[in-house]
């Protein structure tokens, strides 16, 4: 026998010990073996050809439906028929894989032809659990500098809302250290320490436009634990553009009145305002203003509003007198960015010089007591200026004419900042109750902030001091820290101070200072904006 020669040989069930056989099936008492010997690489492709598109086969049929005979039954003839030895290996077998082969092939296009075609139904035809019909999706959600539901025709459905949540979450700690304090008229004031945790701001915000992509609008729900409004609105806008750089807003806003203060409190160099813009800042009140530039690198902000603290009071409580505030800045080098902090860590260094000059006439009466965001005028011992006697003998202030001139600097370069304001504060024109014209006040002061990344875009240590000056007294502050901001964003960010305090001149329950405080202050905190 040839070499790779194949024969049907039927013999006893006995078989030879060197021998390799395929049983074939039984014929009376005999059994019908296959001998083979090693075929060629082409016969054996073409047998595992022949077995996968069985497999296939028997795979697609119907699960009730009987597997073909003459697939798992295959007659002896055709064995038979491969035992002619044609002189090729590579013929052995092909006659009968060809037409199973070709077999099995016809029947998979047959069982395809059966299965139906998957078919796109569209979601206003779903009718599911009984209920109607949907209807065609006109927006969507995603993530982008908050939470968004936006059209997917703006034309058509011109209508976005956005959403962020703000946390502030701060440690305060103070210990007073000082002497007993007085006021300017006389009366002592109780200094308290503190240790506390509290959520020193939390905002809900919610912005985007409606009827058109170019009305936008923006509102401020301020929630914390720190004053006894725990929920309230703080600012609202709506704003409609006036040109390609400027945008017109009516609503609740921030008077600029200076530089740290116009920043959000977010990206403050430190855990919060430095003491003297606590000090000398106005606050929010509702009017109309116009953000834009004059030139490519010449912004302004020109605000009109009802004065300089309205935000917790209601009209029968407000006088006759608008606020006017102007500020401008200059960016010549490039654009400076938000905040003081150089997370963005400029390759060239940008500049920003600015100026802000703020005027109203203030009603005294109605300085009533303050909002969480919101501060009083003060002389600088701390003392109210409405405090009967703080400027005389039996005498209260009634009204006075209120003005700050404001100029600042900042500089941006690879992880380094700097950034200085001072401020002119002059209350004239000051009236009694009895019509008397008191003495005029000048207070100034200032700050002065470095703040340097030592690790890029991570962890930033900073050191700053300020300080407040007038004919009633005197009030600095010295302080240490750093900022960590894990994801090199803004978004989270990681806060811890010291601060040396003496005789502060302000007060306010977010920043920490107490008026007459005298001590350390320290504050650890965590910024979050989702």
């Amino acid at each position: 026998m040839n070499r790779n020669e194949v024969r049907l040989q039927p013999e006893r069930t006995g078989l030879p010990a060197d021998s390799s056989s395929l049983t074939t099936g039984h014929s009376d008492d005999r059994t019908h073996r296959v001998w083979y010997r090693p075929q060629s690489r082409t016969g054996g492709l073409r047998a595992v050809l022949g077995v996968g598109l069985l497999t296939l086969v028997l795979i697609a049929r119907p699960a009730n439906a009987a597997p073909p005979v003459a697939l798992l039954n295959p007659p002896l003839e055709d064995f038979a028929d491969a035992a002619v030895d044609h002189g090729d290996s590579d013929s052995f077998l092909e006659p009968s894989l060809e037409q199973r082969v070709n077999s099995l092939e016809a029947e998979l296009e047959l069982l395809r032809g059966r299965v139906p075609r998957p078919q796109i139904v569209p979601a206003r035809d779903c009718d599911q659990f009984g209920s109607t019909a949907l209807p065609d999706l006109t927006h969507y959600v995603l993530y982008d500098q908050g939470w968004k539901i936006r059209p997917y025709q703006p034309k058509q459905h011109p209508f976005e809302l956005g959403f962020q949540l703000h946390n502030q979450f701060r440690y305060t700690g103070f210990w007073h250290n000082g002497d007993e304090a007085f006021n300017s008229a006389g009366d002592p004031i109780p200094v308290l320490d503190r240790s506390t945790f509290d959520i020193n701001r939390g905002r809900l915000v919610f912005f985007g436009y409606a009827f058109h992509p170019e009305l936008q609008y923006y509102v401020n729900i301020d929630y914390g634990t720190v004053s006894g409004d725990s929920i309230m609105p703080l600012l609202a806008w709506a704003s409609l553009p006036l040109g390609d750089a400027t945008r017109f807003k009516i609503g609740m806003g921030k008077v600029p009145g200076n530089w740290e203060w116009q920043q959000t409190s977010r990206y403050t160099l430190g855990a919060d305002r430095t003491m003297a813009t606590t000090f000398f800042r106005p606050s929010i009140t509702t009017g109309m203003w116009v953000d834009g530039k004059l030139t490519r690198d010449v912004h302004y902000t020109a605000f009109l509003g009802n004065g300089l603290n309205t935000l917790t009071l209601r009209a029968g409580e407000l006088d006759k007198d608008f606020l006017y505030s102007l500020m401008t800045w200059w960016e010549p080098w490039g654009e400076f960015g938000a905040g003081f902090s150089d997370i963005d860590f400029h390759d060239a260094p940008v500049i920003r010089i600015g100026h802000a000059l703020t005027k109203t006439s203030v009603d005294a009466i109605n300085d009533l007591s303050p909002g969480p965001e919101s501060t009083v005028v003060r002389l600088s011992d701390g003392t109210r200026l409405t405090t009967p006697g703080a400027l005389g003998m039996g005498e209260t202030v009634n009204a006075f004419q209120w003005w700050l001139y404001a100029a600042h600097l900042g500089l941006k370069y690879r992880g380094f900042s700097l950034g200085v304001e001072y401020n002119l504060r002059w209350i004239r024109k000051i009236t009694s109750q009895t019509g008397t014209r008191l003495t005029s006040q000048f207070d100034h002061g200032g700050f002065l902030q470095l703040g340097c990344f030592v690790v890029p875009k991570q962890l930033e240590l900073f050191g700053r001091t300020s300080f407040v000056t007038g004919a009633q007294g005197s009030g600095d502050e010295y302080s240490l820290g750093g900022n960590w901001y894990p994801f090199e964003v803004r978004n989270v960010r990681a806060t811890a101070d010291v601060t040396w305090v003496q005789d502060s001149p302000a007060q306010q329950s977010r920043t920490g200072y107490v008026v007459a405080g005298h001590g350390p202050l320290f504050r650890l905190q965590l910024w979050t904006i989702h």
